[in-house]
């Protein structure tokens, strides 16, 4: 059919409309028609580059998606340095976060980058023998339109499933869409409890490399060797809404875990004694001194890693003012001998640090969206970068590498990271 610039015409029943996208065919290949507020989107079926035009440039440009040739030149040096250090009984984890995708062209903050910036990760962990691809979580900014997004989480979705190799792409606070919800009159939820499940958790729950609990979303892990790393799901918090569809938790502010994950983590703990555990999550579970890092839970799954670090048995018998965080547990690690859960990595917080707290590493990651120096919103880690586009600055992401039988962590950082930090496992 013809593409009509900004036509109510071409949904052809109210299915469509609600979706808010119709198939086309463009240059021979399938897409999804979108007309959004400023732009009309072209989003492939499968495969392929995503377009758009708006009114005053009414031609179809391509979402930036290819490798910069500066990029590809920084990527060789980076290879160059890591894989020579890659043993074949290691653990090898390419790991990006906080892509913050957005559909703007912006050349200081979220926006296109974020999407760059994730097929580039691709190609670099191509060139290095990683094991694993892993996103710790908000894909999307969540403030643009709720199609908009859709779409993105199904793009980014088919494009790990499509690189071939085990992966897992946590929820972060932003993967909800509240950020657009709070703008609207109402407040009402554009996303349904199961949205991000439905693009991306559907596809994880596919793989067989990667074992998944029924009925628990976001919760699973992965074994290599004698390596497990846990896969933890930090916005576990109940969708409530109200009778006028406001959600009763925003979802962007509060994280938490519930009853149903935290028996799940115990029953797959009390199977992996002598086991060599990383834990992944977006948000990170304690802070620095040891106080609660989420608003619900967080601390008391910490113990119950300490608990597995000391081959313990017992009860959780927690309650909360929120009596749908309470959790009534018994576990029993007591077979576990030499086992331990060495690191909790996390991003999240928009910036790189590391701390020990009961003998576990906490190792927060930086966020890949760029992030100018003159936004308010940057933090101050970022702001010291003064990250700007076109720049190797621009991006960030890690490869993290975990051998058990030197007892060594890496955590190699590209772009605005770290070069290399390690700790003894």
């Amino acid at each position: 059919m013809p593409i009509r610039l900004w036509s109510k015409r071409i949904f052809h029943d109210r299915q469509q409309a609600r979706s808010g996208v119709v198939p086309v065919t463009h240059q021979g290949q399938a897409y999804q028609l979108q007309n959004a507020r400023n732009f009309q989107i072209l989003w492939p079926l499968t495969s392929g580059p995503i377009y758009y035009r708006s009114p005053w440039h009414w031609r179809w440009q391509k979402v930036p998606a290819n490798l910069r040739s500066y990029v590809a030149d920084y990527f060789q040096e980076v290879t160059a340095t890591i894989a020579p250090q890659l043993a074949p009984e290691s653990a090898t984890l390419a790991v990006i976060t906080d892509t913050h995708i957005k559909f703007t062209p912006s050349r200081s903050y979220y926006g296109f980058n974020g999407w760059q910036h994730l097929q580039e990760f691709f190609t670099l962990s191509q060139k290095l023998p990683s094991d694993l691809l892993l996103h710790l979580g908000d894909v999307i900014d969540g403030s643009d339109n709720p199609t908009t997004d859709r779409q993105f989480l199904q793009q980014v979705g088919q494009s790990f499933d499509q690189q071939k190799k085990p992966f897992w792409i946590l929820k972060g606070n932003h993967d909800d869409h509240d950020k657009f919800d709070e703008h609207q009159p109402g407040h009402r939820a554009t996303f349904t409890a199961d949205t991000f499940e439905h693009y991306i958790g559907n596809l994880q729950l596919q793989q067989t490399a990667v074992q998944t609990v029924e009925q628990v979303p976001g919760f699973g892990y992965w074994d290599h060797g004698s390596v497990r790393v846990i896969f933890l799901n930090t916005s576990d918090v109940p969708f409530t809404l109200t009778p006028q569809g406001r959600r009763i938790y925003d979802h962007k502010l509060v994280l938490g875990m519930q009853q149903r994950q935290i028996q799940a983590l115990i029953k797959v703990l009390e199977d992996s004694a002598n086991r060599t555990i990383l834990i992944c999550s977006h948000a990170n579970l304690v802070t620095a001194k040891g106080r609660n890092g989420l608003q619900h839970n967080g601390k008391l799954v910490h113990d119950l890693l300490r608990a597995f670090n000391q081959g313990l048995s017992g009860r959780v018998d927690h309650h909360e003012a929120e009596s749908k965080f309470d959790v009534q547990a018994s576990f029993d690690f007591r077979t576990n001998q030499t086992g331990r859960i060495r690191a909790c990595l996390a991003g999240h917080r928009h910036l790189e640090t590391n701390f020990q707290v009961d003998q576990i590493n906490y190792i927060i990651l930086n966020n890949s969206a760029l992030m100018g120096r003159r936004h308010g919103l940057t933090t101050r880690y970022n702001r010291a970068w003064d990250r700007k586009l076109g720049e190797v600055s621009e991006f960030a992401g890690y490869v993290v590498n975990l051998n058990p039988q030197t007892g060594w962590l890496y955590v190699w950082g590209y772009g605005a990271a770290s070069p290399v930090r390690k700790f003894k496992v």
